[in-house]
């Protein structure tokens, strides 16, 4: 079920190949895994194809590494889903690399117009959430700018921001 809600801005969807034993659900944020060791603690060769953000792991990273890496590869929100099945054929899915979407923040926290947003995850076993994102002071870290004042904020309006952007951070 999708957490992630399309609000409005151009989203300059693009059509971007998913691996075929891949899941992927409508609002997953994603990376494009175009540089070998992005994906199963290091040890992947690049794909070329776009992944939802749990499978970004770093070689023997902790979960700051891994939010930190993830922008440099940051391509959007997925706007169609796909059901991954082992031996399948890659697919192609509709992805927005631009635009405000709702996105749910873990932790809940007061945020404010011009905070950037970063992947969030879990500190016990360095995995990024696929929907959700965190406040952060760091740009090298963003995914986006919070464009909304909210206070204790469980969700919060997010101008995104891809790789494939002309308007990158």
């Amino acid at each position: 079920m999708s957490l992630v809600k399309y609000i409005s801005g151009e989203k300059f969807p693009t059509l971007i190949s998913v691996s075929g034993g891949v899941t992927v659900e409508v609002g997953d944020l994603l990376f494009l895994d175009n540089t070998s060791g992005l994906r199963d603690d290091g040890g992947s060769t690049a794909s070329s194809k776009a992944y939802p953000l749990k499978y970004f792991r770093l070689s023997g990273s902790s979960l700051e590494l891994n939010r930190s890496g993830v922008p440099n590869y940051f391509v959007g929100v997925a706007l169609s889903d796909k059901a991954g099945k082992t031996g399948s054929s890659d697919f192609n899915i509709n992805v927005a690399t631009e635009g405000v979407f709702e996105i749910p923040i873990k932790p809940g926290r007061t945020v404010y117009v011009g905070n950037f947003a970063s992947a969030s995850g879990t500190t016990t076993s360095s995995n990024l959430f696929n929907q959700y994102v965190k406040r952060t002071t760091d740009i090298n870290y963003a995914l986006g700018i919070f464009v909304e004042n909210k206070t204790s904020a469980l969700n919060a309006f997010v101008s995104i921001c891809s790789i494939l952007s002309p308007r990158r951070l």
